[in-house]
């Protein structure tokens, strides 16, 4: 047990850390149309229990694709600490918001991984890029709930800080994609991992 809560805190860090260092790259930009001093994240940025808890459960079930309590745990973590980028509001600096929000970080977090993990661990690449899905869909499912109204993202960035917007049933799609990313990738993992079982069972 002591060895599985390890095995979490320590990738839950890595993320929260990629998260944060890729969101300070939103500082970077002071003449940016997109770049403003956001606030006090408490005060601007609507975080309430239910955000909290909706976005752990909501990464939670990318998680399920792995059929792995600790995978479906991190998919909860990653998903929540994706927010790790509100810590810089604080400063009351001038920033793009939402930037760890969009494809190119969910790459970058799976390519972290992949490397940190030699490669050993292609169902952590898998969750880390699912949970950004994850946590996209929440904040869509949520605006819609509340407001019905549609909210936006820096999908592209840092390629572009133009923000794509999200809305209705968006987010459902969103989710299914990244189970299905998630359940993917860990069914060829069983499989390779069942042969290579086999092979070793032979000799």
């Amino acid at each position: 047990m002591n060895k599985q809560l390890k095995f979490i805190l320590k990738n839950s860090i890595i993320f929260a850390s990629v998260s944060f260092a890729f969101s300070i790259i939103g500082g970077m930009f002071p003449d940016s149309e997109y770049t403003h001093v956001i606030g006090n994240p408490f005060l601007v940025s609507g975080i309430t229990i239910e955000h909290v808890v909706g976005h752990i459960f909501w990464g939670a079930i990318i998680g399920l694709g792995t059929l792995s309590v600790r995978y479906i745990i991190l998919g909860g973590s990653f998903a929540i600490l994706l927010d790790v980028d509100h810590l810089l509001q604080f400063l009351d600096i001038e920033l793009v918001s939402r930037m760890s929000h969009s494809l190119p970080f969910g790459v970058i977090a799976s390519v972290v991984f992949f490397i940190v993990l030699r490669g050993r661990d292609l169902r952590m690449c898998a969750v880390a890029f699912a949970a950004v899905l994850s946590h996209l869909a929440f904040d869509v499912f949520l605006a819609d709930v509340l407001s019905n109204s549609s909210t936006t993202f820096p999908l592209f960035s840092p390629l572009t800080f133009e923000r794509t917007e999200l809305g209705g049933l968006d987010w459902l799609g969103i989710q299914i994609i990244g189970v299905g990313i998630v359940a993917i990738v860990s069914y060829f993992v069983k499989r390779k991992e069942i042969r290579l079982e086999s092979n070793f069972t032979k000799t």
